[in-house]
């Protein structure tokens, strides 16, 4: 039996979600007998997962500066990393936290961004516990992520001491290989893959519409159009930017717009509901500034990143500032536009899906700018739509990769 441990898995973020969700599945497909535990900032349902076990808090603890336990455990595998070299075995206790890791055959990363220079102080949590694992000597792969670009150089000197100490990188754009090229990173197997998340299924449409009477959408008048709007994305808005940039003010005014001249019906889709940066907080700020009132409808409740990707499909065109909800709609070969606030969906949505013209950094965010993107997209929605035809199962094949190489990790250690 092969024992993974995966570290950064969430709950109210279902872009993390829908990463877990379809890494497990893809490893399963290669390496059928795995068990798997979770490791994250909270509680996970070991039953959604289908997995034996799993971890609840642990180590993963999104502010290191709150508390000293992180550095203790820090000290501890220091401590281990040395007198092993001496030729001492200092035993783990199964009630420690650090147990999990030392029980643990390999240890993947599957954060996505959580290890990218968007990260913030979370960037600096998720260091330190690959870091536990690197001084317990044991495997570490970084699983479909985005990775680099920092702004603080001592964090980029801490990313490059860290990523040249694991075993394999798997990155879901070529941005990020560049930036490990760029670093002279050359200690692991670097492969461009895609983003796991590309293999996750939908719900069946019955279950669509369930979830859409639920919520009082029912049978809506065509077209449809997604939003997601972001309650992280007015972080990334440079200071001293013109009134009228208000993203909630720019976007209410997109779906007026929309309502007048196409007779949308539109649906604001959260995508994550982690506290502080909820989605649905910033659809509330939304739905009170739109005039056309009638015309919009709103997912109230949570839902798994399966149920919220079979809502995503339903829609004519699809407005994301959220990577993972983007990703939902463009393999369900819904034409998108999005709104990005970091170099992960100008490489993925924009490079490897070659919709790049569909594509405004948050930093170019306006009403004029947002609302040509979309009609255009709109007029040529059908030839987008044939393009996702032709990209997304390369995509999903290159996504397989991130499991076949896994395998083929595991394989390496058990001769060596």
């Amino acid at each position: 039996m092969t024992k993974i441990l995966i570290l950064n898995v969430g709950w109210s973020n279902k872009g993390n979600r829908a990463l877990v969700n379809s890494t497990i599945e893809t490893i399963k497909t290669f390496v059928p007998s795995t068990e798997f535990n979770l490791m994250g900032p909270c509680k996970v349902d070991h039953n959604e997962f289908r997995i034996k076990k799993h971890v609840c808090y642990g180590l993963s603890i999104r502010k290191p500066y709150y508390t000293i336990i992180p550095l203790l455990y820090l000290f501890k595998c220091a401590c281990i990393y040395i007198f092993k070299r001496f030729g001492v075995h200092i035993p783990i206790s199964k009630n420690s936290g650090l147990f999990e890791y030392s029980d643990s055959d390999i240890v993947i990363n599957s954060g996505g961004d959580s290890l990218s220079g968007e990260g913030g102080v979370g960037t600096l949590s998720s260091f330190m516990n690959i870091l536990y694992a690197l001084l317990l000597n044991k495997p570490v792969v970084l699983y479909g992520e985005s990775l680099g670009y920092y702004k603080n150089p001592v964090l980029n000197s801490i990313a490059k001491f860290v990523f040249n100490r694991t075993k394999l990188i798997l990155v879901r754009e070529e941005l990020s290989k560049k930036y490990l090229d760029d670093n002279n990173i050359t200690g692991p197997k670097i492969c461009v893959t895609a983003d796991s998340a590309f293999l996750l299924s939908a719900v069946p449409q019955s279950r669509v519409f369930e979830i859409l009477s639920m919520e009082d959408v029912g049978e809506v008048q065509k077209p449809v159009i997604g939003i997601n709007p972001s309650g992280l994305i007015s972080r990334f808005r440079e200071e001293g930017q013109k009134a009228g940039k208000d993203i909630a003010s720019i976007i209410a005014k997109v779906i007026d717009n929309l309502v007048e001249n196409l007779d949308a019906t539109m649906i604001l889709i959260p995508h994550v509901y982690t506290s502080g940066v909820d989605d649905r907080i910033t659809i509330d700020n939304i739905s009170r500034e739109v005039k056309s009132k009638s015309k919009i409808k709103i997912i109230k409740n949570e839902y798994s990143p399966q149920e919220l990707k079979g809502i995503i499909g339903q829609c004519d065109l699809f407005i994301g500032a959220r990577m993972h909800a983007t990703i939902a709609s463009t393999s369900m070969l819904v034409p998108t536009v999005g709104i990005a606030y970091s170099h992960k969906m100008h490489g993925i949505i924009g490079e490897m899906l070659g919709q790049e013209k569909y594509i405004i950094d948050i930093k170019e965010l306006d009403y004029e700018t947002l609302i040509s993107k979309i009609n255009d997209a709109w007029e040529n929605r059908e030839k987008i739509r044939k393009e996702l035809e032709i990209k997304i199962p390369m995509v999903k094949k290159k996504a397989m990769l991130n499991g076949k190489l896994v395998k083929e990790l595991l394989d390496s250690l058990k001769t060596s």
